[in-house]
């Protein structure tokens, strides 16, 4: 379910140009959030986005992300979660959030799909979402993460790239 590092397209880009690797096509495909295709696209992003890379180079870490969902493991339907380990502008695993995962990550970030949603399409800056009480910062520190800002914002950008469904929020 992860995304290998051998994942990686061989192009280097950062903003939003169009994608010019083989799976370019299926990529316009929408990807339900938080889901295992959805995690392989925003790895392929995030590493061949070397504006990340530059300003995650001091960055560290794992990080979930997650949505309140219902109780239970997360292998049990439990709430959508993904996971990722962070390295100096390098994403060295993402893949689906086991329920260890939760329990162990330097960072996890929970939020309603709405809230997630209006994050990646850039509404909602994520710092101001974490202070706002719209996204919760369950584990891991503001400080540590405030001198990492840049890294956080060009995260979200590349998640943002990944064409996303998410679930009917009516």
């Amino acid at each position: 379910i992860g995304a290998s590092r051998s994942d990686s397209p061989s192009h280097d880009r950062s903003g939003s140009e169009p994608l010019s690797d083989p799976s370019a096509e299926s990529s316009a495909t929408p990807h339900d959030v938080f889901s295992a295709s959805w995690v392989a696209a925003f790895a392929t992003e995030l590493r061949a986005s070397s504006a990340y890379r530059s300003a995650a180079a001091t960055w560290e870490g794992s990080m979930v992300f997650t949505e309140p969902g219902t109780e239970g493991a997360i292998e049990d339907g439990g709430p959508r979660a993904v996971f990722l380990d962070l390295h100096h502008g390098d994403c060295r695993d993402a893949r689906l959030a086991t329920a260890e995962d939760l329990g162990s990550a330097d960072y996890v970030l929970r939020g309603s799909f709405a809230t997630w949603q209006r994050v990646l399409e850039g509404k909602l800056e994520p710092l101001f979402g974490v202070m706002s009480g719209k996204l919760k910062l369950e584990r891991g520190s503001v400080t540590k993460l405030t001198p990492h800002l840049a890294a956080a914002r060009e995260l979200v950008r590349a998640a943002g790239r990944v064409p996303t469904r998410f679930p009917d929020l009516t």
